[in-house]
């Protein structure tokens, strides 16, 4: 059972406003993260020593380095973790390393003035300070580089975006996120997990004759909203059912159709099976495991690159094999088009959307919905909610699940 599995299916509904919730302070958020963490090296972590770990680096993300503040990273990478840590446990080479260590000869202590320093040295988003355990004290031991997290990682990272706000992610999972008091609540894995988006997408993975499998598919998808959601400008992604959707001549930025990364997936996936079957040599073995390598760290690039495309006004259209058709699309309005919020994924129940208080985008977005039946279309706003606009079929209604609720829990 992969963590993912584990996270509660909870409703868009059940949060009262964040008003009627005292604040939360970030040693109350030891106890939420156990309920969320079921391996990995905070697994075997004391409990005083998990609190002194978010607590500085929340307070570091307050502080400033002559005048200027920067975003604080850091990932917690357990005791004597190897300088290299492979993307696939013990299998792969160093083009598929999950994290890469370059170790100080003495480690620094683990406080706020030294995470505020070392911040001048992380802004790269790639960069971070690596924290060990060594008995019950926490010490930068050096800086790590992220490579491919594509999938399950269970080397965790804590993160301040902006004074007041903490981040916990494991890979591209969102476990944990705080902000000025009130955790606040992602509904991404109740969307994903069942219902008419799930299957929609795995319609479009089979239909696209890729061998891209169906947690791979979804794992990309899941990856383009968060790259879109996480630049703070907003956006929309289309994830059309068609491989050749239309786009109007008109549209400044068509793309010619290249290597989607379904096919990127799908081929290392090849791969990777092929490496199963006894090589003749362990030259040719090795070449086989940098290949699939080039092949997962390209997908991971593509992926960055399109989640870059949808910071332009506009809506960013990838055909079902998630290659990019275009970006910058104006999309057009219908005022009075229905959509139907459902309050679980299974969309059971329903309930007639106002949109008096959302913008341009998401009319766009729903009338895009509307008209395209079986594609998905993801919206963003400014402060990184998402939603997904679907009509499954063409005799069916259209509807939105909140992939980003900001309800304190």
């Amino acid at each position: 059972m992969t963590p993912r599995e584990h996270h509660p299916r909870w409703s868009i509904a059940a949060a009262p406003p964040p008003s009627s919730r005292p604040p939360l302070f970030p040693p109350a958020l030891v106890p939420l993260l156990r309920e969320r963490i079921h391996e990995g090296p905070l697994m075997n972590m004391r409990d005083d020593v998990l609190d002194q770990l978010l607590t500085v680096v929340f307070f570091a993300g307050l502080e400033t380095n002559e005048g200027e503040r920067h975003p604080i990273r850091v990932v917690f990478l357990g005791e004597h973790a190897p300088d290299i840590i492979l993307a696939d446990g013990e299998r792969g080479d160093i083009g598929t390393y999950r994290w890469k260590q370059m170790r100080f000869e003495s480690p620094r202590p683990f406080t706020v003035p030294e995470l505020v320093k070392l911040s001048l040295v992380t802004t790269d988003e790639k960069m971070y300070c690596a924290v060990h355990l060594s008995g019950d004290t926490l010490a930068i031991a050096g800086l790590a580089r992220e490579g491919l997290h594509l999938g399950d990682d269970v080397h965790f990272k804590i993160l301040t975006s902006r004074p007041g706000r903490l981040t916990i992610r494991s890979g591209r999972e969102r476990v944990l996120e705080y902000d000025r008091g009130a955790l606040v609540s992602y509904g991404e894995h109740v969307v994903f997990s069942a219902g008419p988006v799930r299957d929609a997408l795995q319609a479009s993975a089979d239909a696209c004759g890729i061998s891209c499998n169906h947690t791979e598919y979804l794992d990309a998808v899941r990856a383009l909203i968060r790259e879109m959601a996480g630049h703070g400008r907003g956006g929309i992604l289309i994830v059309h059912n068609e491989d050749h959707p239309f786009v109007p001549p008109t549209a400044p930025y068509r793309m010619m159709l290249d290597g989607s990364v379904a096919s990127m997936l799908g081929i290392a996936k090849l791969i990777d099976r092929s490496d199963h079957v006894p090589a003749t040599t362990e030259r040719r073995r090795s070449f086989g495991s940098m290949l699939r390598g080039a092949f997962l760290a390209e997908a991971e690039r593509r992926i960055e690159e399109i989640g870059a495309m949808t910071a332009i006004d506009g809506a960013t259209v990838l055909n079902r094999a998630l290659s990019v058709v275009a970006f910058g699309l104006v999309l057009p309005v219908v005022h009075d088009v229905k959509v139907y919020g459902a309050a679980s994924d299974d969309a059971f129940t329903l309930s007639p959307v106002d949109f008096g208080s959302r913008g341009t985008r998401h009319r766009a977005a729903a009338t895009y919905a509307s008209q395209h039946p079986g594609s998905a279309v993801f919206v963003a706003s400014a402060d990184g909610d998402v939603s997904c606009m679907l009509r499954p079929g063409p005799r069916q209604r259209t509807m939105m699940f909140r992939l980003g609720p900001r309800d304190a829990v």
